[in-house]
């Protein structure tokens, strides 16, 4: 992170996380390992917007054996690991962090297109203090179905995403209707495989 202004950029648009976790541990290079808890400092890991986003937690990369299913839109034999997810099952992933560490590309696994994509230099700081502020990825941050879920009295394990039943490409709508909770290995697998 190159300024405490681009760190509060994150902190005035996220806050803290509420509740907190411990940090994930996704590089092996101690320079970076230092650069990711400078940065895990100052913006935290866990649950934000009201357990909407889950970021930088140390549990993430298990969720990494879901990329696999995933592997015919990947692009084959990149170190990947899950650095987040949203309430709808999107994952953000870094990649080559062994090789790149902080400076580590960022894609978005979003399994309501069955797409992966990646923005020209967006790596952990610019995700800090642009990506996610300026909402820089597609349908990552629309909380408009995850309101309503939480209006109506739903409630999501730590587990469970708010899956989509029917996907876009096969007619889904971002109605209330078209979703309900799903654990998040399950969701991917059913969406993968309805892509294959």
């Amino acid at each position: 992170m190159s300024s405490d202004s681009e760190i509060s950029i994150f902190t005035s648009h996220f806050g803290r996380p509420e509740p907190a976790v411990p940090p994930g541990d996704f590089f092996a290079d101690k320079f970076d390992k230092s650069l990711w808890r400078m940065m895990y400092d100052e913006v935290g890991a866990g649950w934000y917007q009201d357990r909407f986003l889950y970021l930088f937690g140390a549990e993430l990369p298990q969720l990494n054996p879901i990329l696999d299913a995933w592997a015919f839109i990947l692009e084959p034999e990149v170190e990947r690991v899950v650095i987040g997810r949203n309430a709808y099952g999107a994952l953000l992933v870094a990649e080559r962090t062994t090789e790149e560490g902080t400076d580590a590309p960022i894609g978005l696994l979003d399994p309501w297109q069955g797409t992966y994509t990646k923005q020209e230099g967006l790596d952990f700081a610019s995700l800090l203090s642009e990506g996610l502020p300026e909402n820089r990825l597609p349908t990552f941050l629309d909380q408009t179905v995850y309101r309503a879920f939480l209006q109506s009295g739903g409630q999501l394990a730590e587990s469970e995403v708010l899956g989509i039943q029917t996907a876009f490409n096969q007619g889904g709508t971002l109605e209330l209707s078209n979703f309900q909770p799903e654990e998040v290995g399950a969701f991917h697998q059913r969406l993968a495989a309805g892509r294959a």
